[in-house]
């Protein structure tokens, strides 16, 4: 085979190759439903675990401590961009749902805590009922270092009545202090002890109390007060209105 029997072969190779990519580019433009469709089994196939409908309630002394349930987990590797790529082991959870019994935490106390102590919320304890999620998770779990909720809902009951509920579109751990970060529409509702809307509130887990930087609004009653900095117990009774770290 001459130069040029070689040239005019190369050259139609490269024709083919530029035939073949525009052909490729063509189908993908008329079809992205089958190509989004066939992404998204392939993210599916990438999970490490997958699950619905958990529910499990810890008991303490015989006592109904807290009940938890979760419409849908799954168990990924921390995405970068388009990739599930890189150690770090996230649990995503949809749909959070954790009622906490302020009657039967206070008789599992020991001795050396007073009621008052717990009357004013020293016992009460949001954020354990969700770390202890990856108990009740597959094997997969053990090595999760970070867990992402979307739609969480926790409540506190007394006397088999509702008394006070913190809800958010989504919620997550701040991995250096331990606290819980509820973000998104984020609602406190004690009840008659007045209710809080903020973008984020932060449960402080050394205080034990809710704080948010963020602007506020507070009703109690028929007052309202409007700001950007307030911390709180979860009756709001104690309120502080000076702006708290994030």
């Amino acid at each position: 085979m001459n130069f040029l029997q070689k040239r005019k072969l190369a050259k139609i190779l490269i024709l083919f190759l530029i035939l073949g990519i525009l052909a490729i580019t063509f189908l993908s433009f008329f079809h992205p439903k089958e190509d989004s469709h066939l992404l998204k089994k392939l993210k599916f196939l990438s999970k490490l675990g997958y699950g619905e409908g958990i529910s499990f309630t810890e008991y303490r002394l015989d006592k109904k401590i807290y009940a938890v349930s979760i419409d849908s987990f799954s168990i990924e590797r921390a995405s970068f961009g388009p990739f599930d790529i890189g150690p770090l082991i996230v649990a995503h959870i949809n749909n959070l749902r954790v009622d906490l019994y302020a009657d039967e935490i206070k008789l599992a106390l020991d001795g050396k805590r007073s009621a008052e102590k717990s009357a004013e919320g020293g016992a009460l304890d949001f954020v354990t009922p969700i770390s202890n999620i990856r108990k009740s998770l597959p094997h997969q779990a053990k090595n999760i270092k970070a867990i992402k909720i979307r739609n969480v809902s926790i409540s506190l009951w007394s006397n088999e009545e509702k008394i006070f509920t913190i809800s958010s579109d989504t919620a997550a751990f701040d991995r250096k202090t331990g606290d819980l970060i509820f973000t998104g529409h984020t609602r406190m509702d004690a009840c008659e002890n007045g209710n809080l809307i903020s973008h984020r509130i932060r449960w402080n887990k050394k205080t034990r109390l809710f704080n948010t930087a963020d602007p506020f609004v507070l009703t109690k009653g028929n007052h309202r007060t409007e700001g950007a900095g307030i911390e709180t117990d979860y009756l709001f009774n104690r309120i502080n209105y000076q702006p708290s770290n994030k």
